[in-house]
């Protein structure tokens, strides 16, 4: 019976790695879907990469984490880098499985005559599948002091937030989360049809005709029930996206791996049972008991089935605060939201834009905008008994609100019908300072309570400027 052999395994490389054989009079030419409004970013971050260290790009499946790798391949060798000094290996290859992920690298090198001191640029993608991956990256990045090493996972991420690991040195982590709001404009070519701009070209002022208002809610609407991943959205690019990915695409290719296994999670049903619990919930504050009975779990795995989902970045925790700004020594209730608000969507169908649900998505949606962003992290709510606050931006250091916002999508305070006083009376007794917002379905204008200045922006509108903040 044959095994496999070294030959084997280049083969797959050669096959995974096309640029091998080019040679001087080869036209490069990469056909792949618009660039993530990350990737300038991440373009970046791998130039800059120095030896002995490892990026790690996180976020979740179908989020276009190989394309990203494919199109900076695409520029390094556009930008003079030599093609047989670049490895690309896509690791759920089953014939890679039984192969050391430094037996790759090693195959690599020798079949094109590079030694250790050799500038090499290294793409492992889905390195999750690769047992003790963070430790083979960490060995890797030593033996090779001058490559390049740039891994992708879709789970257990050494972070959730772009930024070096405290917890391990030599790898740092690029988030690329779902689609936000400004790219989905940009993709189905919407961005300059409203704004009167072109597509990278920002606005000049942070306001929008009536006409132009009610086709962003349109879109945003699209956006909720459709958005979150390129596949998606680029399959029609004009008219309303088609809704075959959102109800076929998710469940199978984002929801429905094998990568619960590779965390030790054992119980699939058990974990699609609280994910679609969870997102049910999406936008509310949930407990633990709550969430153990709800589910029929057990607390101590309740934490590990969260861990994962969070980790395999399909569910985010907001931590909780109370009305004096400070968090709970225990924390036994949080805000859950989806990472993308489709997600519920594929699980439980499109909401309708006047349904009561679709406030919790458009919240959802909105702390979507911060996934990417070094001030991820920072976002909060406040609940304490008959009061609270839906979202909040927390200061890096320190107890205090930078921003605070009240979700009203029903347009009830740009009507009379309600005064923010609960909202009002929480800033000025945290951080009088704060950039206070109620973010509406249609209402633009400034107001006050309380002596402070708040302001009323269609949500819309300003989870499209977040999403330019890339």
């Amino acid at each position: 019976m044959d095994t496999i052999s070294d030959d084997d395994l280049f083969g797959r490389l050669a096959f995974d790695n096309p640029w091998w054989a080019f040679t001087e009079a080869t036209e490069i030419r990469f056909r792949h879907p618009p660039k993530r409004a990350y990737f300038a970013a991440f373009s970046e971050r791998v130039r800059q990469a120095q030896g002995g260290a490892a990026l790690v790009v996180a976020g979740p499946l179908r989020a276009g984490k190989t394309v990203l790798l494919r199109q900076m391949i695409a520029e390094l060798i556009g930008g003079g880098v030599a093609p047989n000094s670049i490895l690309y290996a896509a690791l759920t290859t089953p014939s890679y499985t039984g192969a050391a992920l430094a037996r790759l690298v090693e195959l690599f090198a020798a079949r094109h005559g590079h030694d250790r001191a050799a500038p090499l640029t290294l793409f492992l993608d889905e390195v999750e599948y690769v047992r003790d991956w963070q430790q083979a990256l960490i060995g890797i990045a030593k033996a090779w002091p001058k490559a390049r090493i740039v891994a992708a996972v879709s789970s257990g991420a050494p972070a959730l937030l772009t930024g070096p690991v405290p917890s391990a040195k030599g790898l740092e982590v690029f988030v690329l989360p779902p689609l936000t709001f400004a790219e989905f404009l940009r993709f189905r070519d919407s961005e300059a049809t409203l704004f009167g701009a072109a597509a990278g070209d920002a606005p000049s002022a942070m306001s929008l005709g009536r006409a132009a208002l009610v086709t962003l809610n349109e879109e945003f609407h699209r956006y909720v029930n459709f958005g979150g991943f390129p596949e998606g959205v680029l399959a029609k690019r004009n008219g309303a996206p088609a809704p075959t990915f959102v109800r076929d695409g998710i469940p199978e290719r984002v929801l429905h791996k094998d990568l619960a296994s590779l965390s030790s999670v054992n119980d699939a049903q058990e974990l699609n049972r609280l994910l679609a619990i969870l997102a049910l919930n999406t936008g509310r504050e949930v407990t633990m008991e709550e969430l153990a009975t709800a589910a029929g779990i057990a607390k101590n795995t309740l934490r590990k089935y969260l861990d994962y989902l969070e980790g395999a970045f399909l569910i985010r925790r907001l931590a909780r605060i109370d009305r004096l700004a400070k968090r709970f020594q225990r924390a036994v209730a949080f805000k859950v939201h989806l990472t993308a608000s489709c997600l519920y969507a594929a699980l439980f169908g499109p909401v309708p834009a006047d349904d009561a649900r679709f406030s919790r998505l458009a919240e959802t949606a909105l702390a979507a905008q911060w996934l990417g962003g070094a001030s991820a992290g920072d976002l909060a709510y406040a609940s304490w008994r008959g009061g609270g606050v839906d979202l909040l931006k927390m200061a890096a250091a320190g107890n205090k609100p930078e921003r605070a916002y009240e979700i009203d999508w029903s347009d009830s305070y740009g009507k009379g019908e309600k005064k923010p006083r609960t909202l009002a009376e929480f800033v000025r007794g945290t951080n009088t300072q704060a950039r206070t917002y109620i973010l509406t379905r249609t209402v633009a204008r400034p107001a006050a309570m309380a002596g402070i200045d708040i302001t009323l922006v269609p949500l819309a509108l300003y989870a499209y400027w977040l999403g330019r903040g890339v």
